[in-house]
């Protein structure tokens, strides 16, 4: 068998398997009048999560490479958010959650290449589809070590308390830029750094930025979601208090072997 059909091969085996398992776990039918109308139920066993985390919430191996802003580490706002996060760790419904360490806490700004998906529109096109995730990190290093962002930073941002409390999935913090311009700063460098990638995804046009807490493995009981909505309206205003607009410094140029840790390879220049 080719390198580049176990590849293919290894991806089907792994969402094959992560659905079977994740459906076992899911009830038959949720019943629509019970779920709060304020945070629709959404379909739970995503692609994302099962390529990333087994059904038990434990981490699954998922190696690429991806520019983010990590939340800076000496602020109220990051104290505030990991709060959180260690109240998601502490709820009764932990058990169905996939939890992150909070100093791995970010925001996307391009998603990148990882090992398990290779398609068209997530895997550089002038990178052969079979070649180790190690090769595409060092080639995109490289690139990223000769590209200047030509951007005026911080990034400035808000957290949208509406969209986060009306998302159905736990937990992430719905992210918006502070203004329109801010918006269009975010969005073109997006569109040059996918010039370097040599690909767009799917979504690249109606992307959301967001940072994520955690991923959601089974859907939660009527009370559970109560519980969980209690959290956030709890947390929601008072993260939001420490820094109505939050800035974001110098992107990252990271790899990862896991959702658990990015390593920084390169501070992306202007």
């Amino acid at each position: 068998m080719s390198h580049i059909a176990f590849i293919r091969n290894r991806r089907q085996f792994l969402l094959g398997s992560s659905a079977a398992s994740l459906a076992a776990l899911l009830p038959g039918r949720l019943d629509a009048s019970l779920v709060p109308q304020q945070a629709p139920v959404l379909d739970i066993s995503s692609r994302d999560t099962a390529l990333k985390f087994n059904p038990d919430g434990t981490r699954r191996a998922f190696a690429g490479n991806t520019v983010i802003c990590h939340l800076p580490q000496q602020c109220r706002t990051r104290d505030a958010i990991a709060a959180l996060g260690n109240e998601l760790r502490r709820s009764s419904f932990a058990g169905k959650l996939g939890l992150l360490p909070s100093d791995s806490y970010h925001m996307t700004v391009f998603p990148g290449a990882n090992d398990l998906e290779r398609d068209t529109d997530t895997w550089p096109a002038d990178i052969p589809i079979d070649a180790p995730i190690a090769q595409c990190n060092q080639i995109i290093g490289q690139r990223m070590e000769a590209f200047r962002t030509h951007t005026e930073l911080p990034f400035r941002i808000s957290i949208d308390l509406e969209r986060t409390l009306a998302y159905g999935r736990a937990c992430t913090l719905r992210i918006v830029p502070a203004d329109e311009a801010e918006n269009t700063k975010l969005r073109t460098l997006r569109d040059r750094l996918s010039d370097v990638y040599r690909f767009r995804t799917k979504d690249h046009v109606t992307y959301e930025f967001h940072v994520t807490l955690a991923y959601q493995m089974t859907p939660f009981t009527p009370q559970e979601q109560k519980q969980y909505r209690a959290l956030l309206e709890q947390h929601l205003p008072l993260i939001i208090a420490t820094a109505p607009v939050i800035e974001l410094g110098i992107p990252e140029y990271c790899t990862f072997e896991d959702m658990y840790r990015f390593e920084i390879r390169t501070l992306l220049r202007s």
